[in-house]
Order: C-alpha cells, then sequence, then structure tokens
C-alpha cells in the first residue's frame, strides 16, 4: 500500500513560493516613477536625481499631500506644475497641483537653478518636505525675486511659518528654456 505524506508534496511548493517572493518584490520595487518615465524621454534634470528616488523607492505625492511628509526625514518625488520662478536666479519656484495648492521649493544649498522662464511646465522636484519659520527679511527676499510690487514688499513686517520642499533635483521638460543662471547670476 502506497502512503501519501502531504509534508513531502507541500515541500516543492513552499521552496518554489520562498522563491518567487524576492523576485516579485524586487519588480515590485524597481518599478519606474512617473518622474523616471518623463526622464528617459528626456526631460531635463537640474541637480541631482537620484537613482533611487527616480526609479520608485521613493513616494509620489501631489502639494496637497506634502504636509504628511513634513519633517518626516523621508525623500518624495513632488509633481505638479511650475506657478512661479525666482525671476532673478531660478533658485526657487512654486509648484502648484491639480487642487490649486501650492508649496515654495527651494533648491537644496543654492546648489543648482532652473530657468526663469518655466512658468506654466509639468515638474517633478526629488527632495523633502520640511516646515521652517522665515525671517522677515527673507520673506521680503523671496517677494522681490518674484516681483512682487514695492508697497507689498513693505507690508511683510512679522516672520511667517510655512512648509518648504528642498529639492535635490527638478525634472523639466525640454523645448524653449532659457539657459539657467551661474551661481554669479550671469547667464
Amino acid at each position: 500500500m502506497l502512503r501519501s505524506d502531504t509534508r513531502s508534496a507541500a515541500r516543492p511548493i513552499a521552496l518554489l513560493a520562498a522563491a518567487l517572493v524576492p523576485i516579485v518584490v524586487l519588480t515590485a520595487c524597481s518599478h519606474p516613477t512617473r518622474a523616471q518615465h518623463d526622464l528617459d524621454r528626456g526631460w531635463l534634470t537640474f541637480g541631482d536625481a537620484g537613482a533611487p528616488s527616480a526609479r520608485g523607492s521613493d513616494p509620489e505625492i501631489t502639494v496637497s499631500q506634502a504636509q504628511e511628509y513634513s519633517d518626516s526625514g523621508r525623500r518624495v518625488v513632488l509633481s505638479g506644475t511650475i506657478d512661479q520662478v525666482c525671476r532673478t536666479m531660478g533658485c526657487w519656484l512654486d509648484i502648484r497641483d491639480d487642487a490649486g495648492r501650492t508649496i515654495r521649493v527651494m533648491n537644496k544649498d543654492h546648489g543648482f537653478f532652473v530657468p526663469r522662464n518655466a512658468r506654466g511646465r509639468a515638474v517633478h522636484a526629488i527632495g523633502f518636505v520640511t516646515t521652517r519659520e522665515l525671517s522677515v527679511d527673507t520673506l521680503k527676499h523671496l517677494a522681490e525675486d518674484a516681483g512682487r510690487p514695492a508697497e507689498e514688499i513693505a507690508a511683510i513686517t512679522a516672520p511667517e511659518t510655512v512648509p518648504l520642499f528642498i529639492a535635490d533635483a527638478v525634472l523639466i521638460p525640454t523645448g524653449g528654456l532659457e539657459a539657467p543662471a551661474t551661481a554669479g547670476g550671469a547667464q
């Protein structure tokens, strides 16, 4: 009489499942983000995009989701539309999402600049969300860089605590962009 051993029959299935799990996990982790998709199609990179972020290890968020990641230390890919750009050098930009919310994106350590005529373009920024108190002097400086009227700048009298996105890189589609400013302010 033949005896069936269910433990030995289940063993090959368990081994196969154990071998497939890492393959499935690795495949899922390497799924390209929209940022990588756009980068692969020729979008320009300002700063250092870093392969891990573009390849999907960091969450993709919109401005409306940014507060969830504030001061978490978690690197994210922020996507939206460029609403405003620093008119002096391109050292910051505001990103707007479909809900109309905006966040200021500061280029990490003034390490790179984006074209000042990039307004209205799709964008991906890779970096970190934080909340910072900006001094009156900083707020006035940012307002000047945005081309605000003198009376609006003079009305800034108190510091503000605001969410900021500190970008390691910004990705923008090609075509019709001016050359970014250099560290000395010249083009």
